[in-house]
């Protein structure tokens, strides 16, 4: 190693101070110093009992990379310095405590394969984060699904009213895009746990060494099949971007709504202060800028999968420099999810609904029409006869400021001679509500059933995080288990 870069021997000059600035990554890449460190602590340990190391130098490794960690997780130690990203630093750092035996760390490994390991370590972390969000969010729908299962209100197609649902129904449909969404978060956390230690710069190595035993050591799922493919993979990355893009579009729509309900123009809902926040300029406002930022995060996670697909279209087979900037368009995405699940969470806490005014909205829309034509079709009329004779009844009642329901027997039946006696029955919103039984639909017992479902999966996705201890935490464990075995 010449200077503190890894690389210099082939070298007469020194890197040009503007080259060395624009090509270094400490600045965004030293986030990943606990994952590398672990991640290091591993494959010192794989190259100790392959016999790739000696015992005195694997000693000498593994104490001071433990140091090391423990300093980054206490903050004693700032990851800083005038290295070029994050490997140089750490092995700058382990060489300057222990000496020539930290030179012997590097031998079996690429930082290909390393900046691969790292990033995938910090993405499974992470993603863990988040599904915690998701699995929190769901928490606070579910509940309020539970206690709204009798409130009744419009169900929108366009924007206009069409018929009537329970908030129940409502609130457990973004429920279900959130389920999706864990969904995706998992199946990327499944795919970054594909361990590429062991594939060096993209050929892997002449040495004995066992990948399989370095995996098993980080707690990941598998290890690689081919090492080109090991070193050039980011697919685990453009999922994780994906997934979070998707879970902050569905926060967007679900932030749409808050800020479209707390309008007078709806009054569904009321903000606690909060959650709001006032104008510079106008006294009485009260805005929902908290949601409204939360709509606008989705455009940033978008652009980050644009960004990410284009910078990986065209690259030649294995590693590239490009990769570098996979980073912070990925750290971006990842935080940026964690942190809207965050806001999330504290606006749904803070929603007070307004039933009243949900209740007086059934009113005014028709919003039976439909339950009036299928009223017709069981007494035998075509539907699509059924459909125009009813449209001449709202017609004819919206003449008479009157709804369909108010409408009495001898001129709905002008209308749609084929109505029973019973017809104002089903026109009630809640009979409406009552008969669409049909599986996932807004009738209670069907609401009944997806609540109970979606809390049944809440708690499968709580329990398995709970089997997957947090990372930090899994890794302290690692930390002791490798020190314990690497130095007995």
């Amino acid at each position: 190693m010449a200077g503190d870069v890894l690389w210099g021997g082939r070298f007469e000059s020194p890197l040009h101070p503007v080259i060395r600035e624009f090509t270094g990554s400490l600045p965004f890449d030293r986030r990943l110093a606990w994952h590398d460190l672990l991640a290091s602590l591993a494959h010192a340990r794989m190259l100790r009992e392959t016999g790739i190391l000696s015992t005195e130098d694997s000693d000498l490794i593994l104490s001071g990379l433990s140091e090391i960690l423990s300093e980054v997780e206490t903050g004693r130690l700032e990851v800083a310095g005038p290295d070029e990203d994050v490997h140089s630093w750490i092995e700058r750092t382990l060489v300057e405590r222990v000496g020539e035996a930290g030179k012997r760390l590097h031998t079996a490994r690429s930082r290909n394969d390393q900046t691969g390991i790292a990033l995938r370590l910090y993405v499974r972390e992470r993603l863990e984060d988040i599904l915690a969000g998701v699995a929190g969010l769901q928490r606070a729908l579910t509940g309020q699904a539970a206690e709204y299962r009798e409130t009744f209100l419009p169900g929108y197609t366009h924007l206009q009213r069409g018929q009537p649902v329970s908030l129940a129904h409502h609130l457990l449909a973004h429920v279900a895009s959130l389920r999706a969404d864990a969904e995706r978060l998992r199946a990327a956390h499944r795919a970054a746990g594909e361990s590429p230690l062991g594939a060096g710069a993209l050929a892997g190595s002449s040495f004995p060494i066992d990948p399989a035993r370095c995996a098993a050591l980080l707690g990941l799922d598998r290890t690689f099949a081919n090492s080109m493919h090991a070193v050039a993979d980011r697919d685990y990355a453009l999922d994780a971007a994906y997934a979070c893009a998707m879970l902050l579009v569905h926060l967007s729509r679900w932030a749409d709504e808050i800020v479209l309900w707390c309008t007078r123009e709806f009054g569904f809902i009321g903000l606690d202060d909060a959650v709001a926040q006032g104008s510079s300029i106008m006294p009485q406002k009260k805005n929902p800028e908290a949601a409204e930022i939360l709509r606008g995060k989705s455009a940033r996670a978008i652009g980050n999968v644009t960004a990410l697909l284009a910078l990986v279209k065209g690259l030649p087979l294995t590693f590239n420099s490009d990769f570098q900037e996979d980073k912070e368009r990925l750290f971006d995405s990842l935080d940026t999810a964690d942190w809207s699940l965050a806001a999330a969470i504290a606006i749904a806490r803070a929603v007070e609904y307004r039933t009243d005014v949900m209740e007086a909205a059934l009113s005014g829309g028709m919003l039976t029409a439909t339950e009036l034509a299928d009223h017709l079709v069981r007494r035998g009329v075509p539907f699509r006869t059924a459909h125009h004779q009813v449209g001449e009844a709202v017609r004819m009642a919206e003449e008479a400021g009157l709804e369909l329901w108010d409408l009495d027997l001898e001129t709905l039946r002008s209308c749609c001679p084929s109505a029973g006696d019973d017809v104002h029955e089903a026109l009630r919103p809640d009979a409406a509500v009552a008969a669409h039984d049909s599986p996932g639909g807004p009738a209670p017992r069907r609401v009944l059933e997806q609540l109970e479902t979606a809390e049944r999966e809440v708690g499968a996705l709580e329990a398995w995080l709970d089997g997957r201890p947090t990372a930090p935490i899994r890794q302290a464990h690692l930390q002791e288990r490798l020190l314990e075995e690497g130095l007995e």
